[in-house]
């Protein structure tokens, strides 16, 4: 038996219901505690939707961060890479965080057995 973690974090409702429709398949979070102590397995719930981490990636900023992982995954109704920037940056106080920032894959619990 594999012993996993359950966190509870904060998202916004709008993001909340594209995780669970599987449009928004990364969370960003900032690369310090608790987030750090994300592990690859472990169940995320947000609201009333929980998720399966399946791998986490971590990145020295946003811009990199959106690069790598594609816009329409983080933000999912941005409508391009700006935007998508623009809302994170928005989040982050426009700042970008002196540790990094992490990217969580995630795939809602009740899909992961499909």
């Amino acid at each position: 038996m594999t012993f996993r973690a359950s966190f509870h974090f904060d998202l916004d409702p709008a993001w909340e219901e594209a995780v669970r429709k599987g449009r928004k398949t990364i969370d960003v979070r900032v690369n310090i505690d608790p987030y750090a102590d994300v592990k690859k397995g472990d169940i995320i719930r947000y609201g009333s939707t929980e998720v399966v981490v399946r791998k986490i990636r971590a990145y020295p900023g946003i811009s990199d961060l959106l690069a790598y992982e594609g816009y329409e995954n983080v933000v999912p109704d941005a409508a391009d890479f700006q935007e998508a920037l623009k809302t994170l940056m928005g989040i982050f106080h426009s700042k970008e965080p002196p540790h990094g920032v992490l990217a969580f894959e995630i795939e809602p619990v009740e899909d992961r057995d499909s």
